[in-house]
């Protein structure tokens, strides 16, 4: 018998059998495949974000974790932290710009913390009073280098943009007369610049209030430009009692300054031109209306050289065996070949018998035999060459209402405004209004639209009376 049939129970027992099973390896692209989803997912995050920056300020005014930074009223970032410098001298306010508002983080931008502040144009930040507290951001030059910190401004800034060609003048005084930084500067009272900055000059004996007049009215102040004290009370003490002046309720708190300019204003000023600043007004002052023109450009940009030329015709004549001379002059201005200008400087007079006429420009005698027909006040003389810069042909049209006008001539004079609405159309011309006093050495000056810079005409003065005749 064998061993197997004495042990019933060694056959039935089972045998276990070990095998070794392989898992795939793919499987372990799956944790890799979420690394590289969750890095792909934080560079994607940090790429929408925006810059980080940091702002230094002397107080914190409140400023909390969670508050804005806001430009043009929308909400641009938000403040990270605010916490004391490591050396106790001020806040470092640290905070995170969005994406499209990356620009603001360059050189020139201007931080501030609003918060409600009693200034020159009244209350400010009054939003701040019961919500939060948030940072006011005004941006510098475009084009600017990058920059992560920036130094805040005590107080929202006077302005906020000096406008490119913008006057900046000193005025002395013998004290503040309550004036303050942001103070209105006033033409008659339309405010036209603003106070800088008010303190002591340099040897203390005056005090210097710097100001900023806009581009657009530059052309008001002159050499002889005066500036005086407004606002306040005007207080009087007299037999009848006491007389009490106020300008307006914002007068009664806020100082503002005045300036006139006479009918003879004298030049243009510089920057930095130093004026007095009178303690009132005299009365007369108040009565010059200079005609001067204001705004950002008295012409389009694209406007070609404006050269008015000089001319003048000589003449003799004889009466009762004498002989006599004569001449008249004028302003011309070159047109293409051809000069254009009043009729009567390049006609011989028709009641003078006599000869020897001559046309003298700019130095050039030119012949008068090239008159074009013309039934108007002015008249072409083709053929004439070149002669300083000419005005394109292109450039000359035919207005057909009164419209602003500029009159330019002597390039050492500041052109003279007209206002459509001081001109009167009438035979054929406009005639400026009786009020504007322009002398007879603007005559033949030609005159330009202020809308778009073409040449619509020419300034006839005579005998005291000035009128625009249209170009032929």
């Amino acid at each position: 018998m064998t061993e197997e049939s004495l042990d019933p129970l060694a056959r039935a027992v089972p045998t276990a059998r070990a095998s070794v099973r392989r898992d795939p390896g793919w499987i372990w692209l799956v944790p890799l495949l979420a690394l590289v989803a969750a890095v792909w997912l934080g560079v994607q995050a940090r790429a929408e974000r925006g810059p980080s920056i940091s702002i230094r300020a002397v107080e914190g005014h409140g400023i909390e974790p969670g508050d804005p930074v806001r430009f043009r009223g929308i909400d641009v970032g938000v403040v990270l932290s605010a916490e004391l410098d490591l050396d106790l001298t001020g806040v470092v306010v640290r905070a995170r710009l969005e994406r499209g508002a990356s620009a603001l983080a360059r050189t020139g931008t201007r931080f501030w913390i609003v918060r409600p502040e009693l200034s020159a144009d009244g209350v400010s930040g009054l939003e701040t009073v019961l919500g939060s507290r948030y940072i006011e951001a005004l941006p510098g030059v475009a084009g600017g280098a990058a920059q992560s910190e920036f130094v805040a401004l005590r107080t929202a800034p006077v302005m906020e943009e000096i406008e490119p060609g913008g006057l900046e003048i000193v005025l002395l005084a013998e004290r503040t007369h309550g004036m303050q930084p942001g103070a209105l500067i006033r033409y008659r009272e339309i405010p036209v610049g603003r106070v800088l900055s008010v303190g002591l000059a340099s040897d203390a004996a005056d005090v210097e209030v710097r100001a900023y007049v806009r581009a657009s009215y530059r052309q008001l102040v002159r050499d002889d430009t005066r500036f005086f004290v407004e606002g306040g009370l005007d207080v009087a003490f007299g037999l009848t009692g006491i007389e009490v002046g106020l300008d307006s309720l914002r007068s009664l708190v806020v100082t503002s300054i005045g300036m006139a300019t006479p009918e003879d204003p004298g030049g243009l000023v510089p920057t930095g031109r130093r004026f007095v600043l009178e303690r009132e007004a005299d009365p007369e002052w108040l009565t010059w209306r200079p005609q001067l023109a204001v705004g950002r450009a008295l012409l389009p940009a694209d406007v070609p050289t404006i050269e008015p030329l000089r001319a003048t015709l000589s003449w003799t004549s004889e009466k009762l065996f004498m002989e006599r001379s004569h001449s008249r002059a004028s302003w011309v201005l070159p047109v293409g070949d051809a000069l254009v200008g009043p009729r009567e400087l390049f006609l011989p007079p028709e009641r003078e018998s006599g000869d020897g006429f001559e046309l003298e420009v700019s130095g050039t005698r030119i012949a008068l035999a090239s008159v074009a027909p013309s039934e108007g006040a002015l008249a072409r003389l083709e053929g004439v060459g070149r002669l300083g810069v000419p005005w394109p042909e292109e450039w000359v049209r035919r207005p057909a209402e009164p419209e602003d006008c500029l009159v330019i001539g002597d390039p050492t004079a500041p052109p003279i405004a007209l206002s459509a609405s001081r001109l009167e159309e009438t035979a054929g011309a406009w005639a400026v209004d009786r009020s504007h006093s322009i002398d007879d050495t603007w005559h033949g000056a030609p005159v330009f639209s202020r809308g778009d810079g073409r040449l619509v005409g020419m300034l006839l003065v005579e005998k005291g009376r000035a009128r625009i005749a249209p170009v032929p």
